[in-house]
């Protein structure tokens, strides 16, 4: 299944640490862990290894419209 993946990364927050569990992140997101972390936290944001700075907004079929809202 073809999925697109909305990541947020605060760049306040990247260290040479931070980069490397966002490399082995990037090795699961399409794995069902993601999904179904995604799934339980019904729509909300979620922060895989519990690293400061890096969310994964969403991740929906690659065919599926998504908006997304930015607030501060």
């Amino acid at each position: 299944m073809s999925t697109r993946t909305i990541i947020e990364i605060n760049h306040d927050h990247l260290t040479l640490r931070t980069a490397s569990l966002l490399c082995d992140l990037l090795q699961v997101l399409g794995g069902s862990s993601v999904t179904q972390l995604l799934n339980e936290a019904h729509g909300k944001p979620v922060e895989p290894f519990a690293v400061p700075g890096i969310r994964i907004l969403a991740q929906r079929h690659h065919s599926e419209t998504l908006t997304l809202e930015v607030k501060s």
